[in-house]
This record gives structure tokens, sequence and C-alpha cells, in this order.
């Protein structure tokens, strides 16, 4: 009896043990199949993930030459900006309202996915440059048509295209990851524009993405080396056309690259966040300049020192800047601290509140590129602001229509009638000058009466203007 009952419970632990088994068999197959489902659809979409877009990729690829498809990256311009404006839920909406977009715009044979955040990634049929920009114009067209019925926001797109065949490796085979990564750094390339973009890799965009790493690398012990420059471009007053302030600005004689344009290497400090650094530097110059005149008994002019929107970010922003500003003693209101509309663009409120602390300690503050956005008549009520700078694309042909002189004449006589001084810059010919005169704009700047120029030229320039300035009077009381 023992030994049946032995065995009897060798059979009850056999049975429970296969049991058992078969359950976590089960239950591990579930849990595969639940990761395996959750790594190939996209919980906020239903589509593709990341993972199952380049398994489908593979499985085309293995059918039919790489030559014959490309791969696209799209994404929003300034998602972010769109979340925080209208909350996560709609821009929820909106990443679903692109998905199903482009799913009814795709061709037999053509996949596509939501690869991360606002970024979707399609293999689409290879073709000529136009033809494929066209169908990208479509589904850019399409979507806006389909999100106006629901919301009221402009939506704006880059895309990158890479074609397959420049995305082999030695053995022939395609990397998707290098296509992917390509058609960033083509999209990356038309970021910031005003309507929706599509750019093509080349092996031009590569040496350009390759120019600013090696730029983005050497600027620190640039800075260092002491060859970032002060310049400083004169403003003059309409009226008298006498030297009323400068604007700082900053050049780079780099060892490395020779003469940099400012358009070549304040965009890369700009993605970098270096550009915090320049702003410093160049205010310290300018701190530097005026301790020097105040020392020689010359009483400063306003300068103006143009300030990054990253500086918002920087909890030690306001005490950086009076650090610098009170260590060469200098009166904060004749230090102009200027930022473009765009800034407000992120955060408007902490923005604001920025500014009207500088405002509050006696820092004049103007805005820079007006009417090169889109919030300026909402947000000039709000903005403590000394000094509108108006943008010198309203120059271009602008004083040749009777539109554009009202225009401009307008925005004037708005500044006037909230305090603020108007200076217009990019000024180049004499009827853009006797124009703005005759609506009594305050100030000028432009190549029409100096380029931007060292410091020790300034000095010369500014001097020899007083002189000039001496003279008009004297000979104007003599003649009385």
């Amino acid at each position: 009896m023992p030994e049946n009952r032995n065995i009897v419970l060798i059979i009850v632990l056999a049975v429970i043990i296969v049991i058992l088994a078969a359950a976590f068999i089960a239950l591990f197959t579930y849990y595969h199949h639940i990761r395996k489902r959750d790594s190939e659809v996209d919980v906020l979409t239903g589509g593709k993930t990341k993972i199952r877009f380049f398994a489908d990729c593979e499985k085309i690829i293995k059918k039919i030459p790489a030559e014959k498809y490309a791969v696209v990256v799209i994404d929003i311009d300034k998602f972010k900006l769109l979340n925080e404006r209208l909350g996560y839920e709609v821009g929820d909406m909106v990443l679903t309202r692109l998905h199903s977009t482009i799913g009814d715009s795709l061709e037999e044979g053509e996949v596509f996915a939501r690869i991360s955040d606002d970024h979707f990634a399609i293999l689409m049929k290879n073709a000529q440059n136009n033809e494929l920009q066209n169908r990208l114009n479509g589904i850019f067209t399409e979507f806006e048509r389909r999100n106006s019925l629901f919301i009221k926001y402009p939506v704006l797109f880059s895309a990158g295209v890479c074609r397959l065949g420049q995305c082999k490796g030695q053995n022939g085979a395609v990397d998707f990851t290098v296509a992917i990564d390509r058609c960033k750094l083509a999209k990356k390339s038309v970021k910031g524009y005003h309507t929706s973009e599509v750019a093509f890799y080349d092996g031009k965009i590569r040496d350009i993405s390759m120019r600013e790493k090696d730029i983005e690398n050497a600027m620190p012990p640039a800075l260092e080396r002491k060859e970032f420059l002060c310049y400083l471009q004169p403003k003059y007053g309409t009226e008298n056309r006498h030297i009323v302030g400068a604007e700082a600005l900053i050049r780079w004689d780099s060892k490395e690259f020779g003469f940099l344009s400012p358009n070549e290497f304040i965009p890369v400090a700009e993605k970098n966040g270096f550009v915090v650094e320049l702003d410093f530097f160049i205010l310290e110059e300018v701190c530097k300049l005026m301790r020097r005149w105040i020392d020689k008994g010359i009483t400063p002019i306003t300068i103006s020192v143009n300030q990054s929107r990253l500086h918002i970010n920087d909890d030690d922003y306001i005490w950086r800047l009076r650090e610098i500003v009170d260590k060469y003693e200098i009166p904060y209101e004749y230090i102009e601290l200027e930022v473009t509309e765009s800034v407000f663009n992120e955060n408007t409120e902490l923005m604001l509140k920025i500014l009207h602390k500088l405002h509050e300690l006696g820092f004049k503050l103007s805005i820079d590129d007006f009417g090169s956005g889109y919030s300026s008549l909402n947000l000039l009520k709000d903005i403590p602001a000394d000094v509108l700078k108006i943008d010198r694309e309203f120059f271009n042909g602008t004083v040749n229509s009777s539109r554009g002189r009202a225009v401009i004449s307008s925005v004037v006589d708005l500044a006037k009638n909230l305090d603020m001084n108007v200076i217009s810059e990019g000024i180049e010919t004499g009827d853009q000058m006797d124009f703005l005169k005759e609506i009594r704009c305050g100030m000028v700047q432009g190549y029409y009466f100096a380029k931007p120029m060292t410091i020790k030229d300034f000095e010369d320039h500014w001097e020899n203007d007083q002189q000039n300035e001496s003279d008009a009077i004297l000979n104007e009381i003599f003649s009385v």
C-alpha cells in the first residue's frame, strides 16, 4: 500500500509539473505575443511601429531592387509649440489625422509608419525629384484640408528624401537606419521656412553637415583664442543724419576656416546652444568699450546687443547679465537688449516675465526683425519694449508701392502711439531714406550710411561724425 501511495504521489506531482509547465509555456507565449504586438503596433495611431516598418521594408527590397524605392521622413514644424498651445490631446489627434492622410495617399507596394513623436517614415516608389515633391505636396495639402475641418491652426511640414540606391553597404545590402538618418539630414536643411518644404539628400548636404560639425567643434577653443570679434554698425537719426547709437555684431576670424560669415556659424551656435556664450562675450566687449569711454570723459551712446531665445531656458540669465554690466560699472540705460519677435513663439509667458524684469532694472529693450513673424500685433501691446526695429524685408520694393508705403507708415505711427522709438534696418538707398524721414521714423541703420566695422574704425567714424556735426552747428550759428 505505501508503494501504491508513493506511485500515486509521483503521478500527481508529475501531473502538477506538466500543468505548471504548460501554464508557463502558455504565459510565455502570450507574453511574447503581447510584446511582439506592442513592438509592431503603434499605440497612438494603430499603425506600424519603426520595428515593423523596417521589417516590411526588408521584405519588399528582397523582391524588388532597392533603386526602385526612396525613403521619406516627414515631421511637423514646431510640433512642441502646437502641443503647448492647443493641448496634447489635440496634438495626438493631429498625428492620427496625419497618419490616416499618409495611408490614404500611398500606392500599392508602399509602406509607412510613425517612427517617433511627430516623425513619419515612408517607403515610396522612386521617381524624379519633381514627381516625388508633387506627391508629398499632395499629402501636405490633403492634410491641411482635413485638419482645417477640426482646428484653425497652421501646420507646416519638413520632409527629407533619400533614395535607397544611396544607402547600400559594401555587400550591397540596404541600411535603412542610414537611409533614415540621411533623410533627417536633408530635412534639417529646410527647417525654419514659412512654408512646407522638401529636401533631397545628396553629397552636398552631407558635406554641409560635416562642415557644420567641424564648425561646432571649433567654437569653444576659438572663443578662448579670441578669434571672435565685436563689430559695431552705426545707427543714424533721420533728421540730422548723425550717429545716435550702434548695434554690436559678432564676427569670427577663424585660423582654421578663415573669416566666416555670421550666416554660417550663428545657426550652428543656435543649434548647439553656444550662442549663449557668444551673446555674453559680445556684451562684455561692449561694456569694456563703454568703460574706456567713460574713463576718458566721453558720454557713451546706447549700444544694442542681440539676445538669443535660448536665454529664456537659463535660470541664471539675468544674474549673468547683471554680473557683466556691474563688473564694468556701466549704467543699464546705455545697454539695449535686442530680441527677435520669434522668441515669443516658444514660451510667451516666461519671455514676457523676463523682459518686464529687465525693463524694471533699467535696461532698454528692442524688438528686432519686426514683421518677420505672425504674432507681432497681438504681442506688441504686452512687450515692454523701448524700440521697435522694422525688418529689412519690409523695404524690398515696398517703398515703391503706395500700399507698401502705407503699411510702413502705419507701423511707425503705431509704435509712436505705444511710446516706442522706431529704427529701420537694411537701408540701402536714398529713396528709402527720404521716405523714412518723411514719415518721421526716428532712426535708420544700413549700408546707405555704413557697414558693420571694427571698434577702432567705429571710434574714428564716430569722432569724424561728431566733428562734422559740430562744424554744421557752427556754420548754422555764424550764417545767422
